[in-house]
């Protein structure tokens, strides 16, 4: 008795002497309780406010077989078959599934799966029919309404609630909010002691996004270019639609695309978004870029004359050959070289303006650097400086060869053909929103002037042609066209090429400005010209949205 007494009385100093800093920093930490408040992310929206990514909560319904009772509650359960809309059979399947097969062993299942559930009304009204053991877990996540149609804008949220690519990660400081905590104590079965609750700090949901893209535009360039690999089984396509004024992006569509929404069934390629990241050469829409320095310079006018029976030149002390032209030309005049794309008349207005000079020009129109689209691994293109420039370069650079562009680039030089010289950044946002209230307006940026207006309008009317230059509705619309020969095995290959039509309209007073990009069109008995692949392409775009713009 005596030594029971002893180990009775040493167990309690131990406890509130000895060591009690120790047990009482076990049981801190044994009742401490941290709750996270998790904040709402943003919901991106277009310009007309039609949701394009929000945050949905997903139920799984399913039964705990152990606790349900399917002979006592069948009335119950055929009244929420005919709710689900599922065979009574499959759900009793689930009522009576107690042991499942593991890793070759076998194993209780105390809760089975029945389906997954997107509206809150029909969860409620499930548990309203009070069936034993049936309840649903809650997963919030990522809900694209558009799909494939906006991946390539939207970007997706990957594992772990982590932003992959688009304007979901771009715009991720804005959009994810700050999660709350409750600080308390919990008691030996993990329920709060609401009593002892020590600190509560509420969450800050995400703000809203409000881009310049405009999903019904959207929706007719994707069915476009939904066609356009149909016919043309192409490698890939990028099409840009923007508005001169301001430079806002109302529609990019590449492909291959993906389903944000499914995206662990898609390869890290077709989220790539093209428009952006791909570098080819432009071929002859590269051609405006001499042209139009030659009447900024004062080298030529509309009425000057190039000799393209011409077969080679002298340069840097070499006899280059000059390229052919794709239908043998004699004497054209610079409305004609550029209407007829003659490559030979675009190299002698290039060796006018020089070697230095040409380049300086080529980047006045933004080449060689980003264009301002400011995410999704955006690309500068390639551009070498005279200085690693060979005698072939200034006979091969002014048709679009011997220089890497990417459809965003190719799309804001056409641009600035548009908008009286200017070349603007390309912008994909509108307004960043705390409810109701815009805390960020995002304007139209201007990076610099390239031509004069009055160089512009006449390069708008000479890219204007009289002859096929109108839409169904009536309205005219200039642009430019080009066939790059690629790269295969380090040769220019006469079978693939880049085909590419970039295109303004009403030529009057531009508003739209349109890029249709195909990558390796499958043509039969000829070539991919851009004028037969893109051009249509653009037409039919145009066409459309300027019935629904009303132009």
């Amino acid at each position: 008795m005596i030594l029971l007494f002893c180990v009775i009385v040493w167990r309690l100093l131990d406890l509130s002497y000895f060591n009690r800093g120790k047990y009482y920093k076990s049981l801190e930490q044994a009742r401490s309780s941290i709750v996270t408040i998790p904040a709402k992310r943003g919901t991106i929206f277009d310009r007309n406010f039609e949701t394009l990514a929000c945050d949905k909560t997903r139920i799984v319904l399913g039964v705990d077989p152990y606790v349900a009772d399917s002979e006592k509650d069948l009335q119950k359960i055929f009244l929420m078959s005919e709710l689900l809309d599922i065979n009574i059979k499959k759900i009793l399947e689930k009522f009576v599934k107690r042991r499942e097969i593991s890793n070759n062993r076998e194993r209780k299942v105390r809760w089975v799966p029945i389906c997954e559930i997107d509206s809150d009304s029909l969860y409620s009204a499930i548990k309203a029919i009070k069936i034993r053991g049936v309840y649903g877990i809650k997963n919030p996540h990522r809900s694209y309404p558009f799909g494939r149609e906006m991946a390539h804008i939207t970007g997706f949220i990957g594992r772990e609630n982590v932003p992959v690519c688009g304007v979901e990660r771009y715009m991720n400081f804005y959009l994810q909010g700050q999660d709350g905590y409750i600080e308390s104590e919990k008691d030996g079965r993990t329920m709060e002691l609401v009593q002892y609750r020590k600190k509560e700090i509420p969450c800050k949901d995400g703000n809203d996004i409000v881009l310049t893209i405009d999903k019904n535009i959207q929706k007719i360039v994707y069915d476009e270019v939904t066609q356009l690999v149909e016919k043309f089984s192409p490698k890939s396509v990028s099409v840009i639609v923007s508005e001169v004024l301001t430079g806002e992006i109302f529609a990019l569509v590449n492909y291959p695309d993906y389903d944000p929404n499914n995206y662990g069934k898609f390869s890290p390629e077709s989220m790539k978004n093209l428009a952006v990241c791909n570098i080819y050469e432009p071929g002859s829409v590269f051609k405006i870029i001499a042209m139009s320095f030659g009447l900024e310079y004062g080298l030529v006018d509309e009425n000057s004359v190039f000799d393209c029976t011409l077969e080679s030149v002298m340069n840097r002390g070499k006899k280059i050959s000059m390229p052919k032209d794709h239908t043998p030309f004699d004497k054209l005049t610079f409305v004609e070289a550029i209407r007829k794309s003659s490559n030979r008349a675009v190299v002698q207005m290039a060796m006018l303006i020089g070697e230095q000079n040409f380049y300086d020009c080529v980047r006045a129109y933004g080449f060689g650097e980003k264009a301002g689209y400011g995410f999704d691994a955006e690309s500068a293109g390639i551009l070498w400086p005279t200085s690693k420039w060979d005698a072939w370069t200034i006979t091969r650079m002014p048709m679009g060869h011997s220089v890497g562009a990417v459809p965003m680039q190719t799309h804001c030089a056409i641009s600035v053909i548009a908008s009286d010289g200017i070349l603007l950044k390309p912008n994909l946002f509108k307004y960043v929103m705390e409810g109701n209230e815009k805390i960020l307006t995002v304007n139209p940026v201007i990076r610099r002037r390239v031509i004069s207006p009055q160089t512009a309008l006449r390069m708008r009317k000479i890219m204007h042609n009289p002859q096929n230059g109108k839409l169904k509705n009536g309205i005219e619309f200039g642009g430019k066209s080009g066939t790059g020969q690629k790269i295969i095995n380090g040769k220019y290959s006469h079978s693939q090429h880049t085909s590419s039509y970039c295109g303004f309209f009403p030529v009057d007073v531009p508003k739209i400005i349109i890029t249709v990009i195909v990558d390796d069109a499958k043509v039969e008995h000829g070539i991919a010209w851009g004028s037969a692949v893109s051009l249509p392409a653009f037409k039919n775009i145009a066409e459309k949205i300027a019935q629904y713009l009303d132009l």
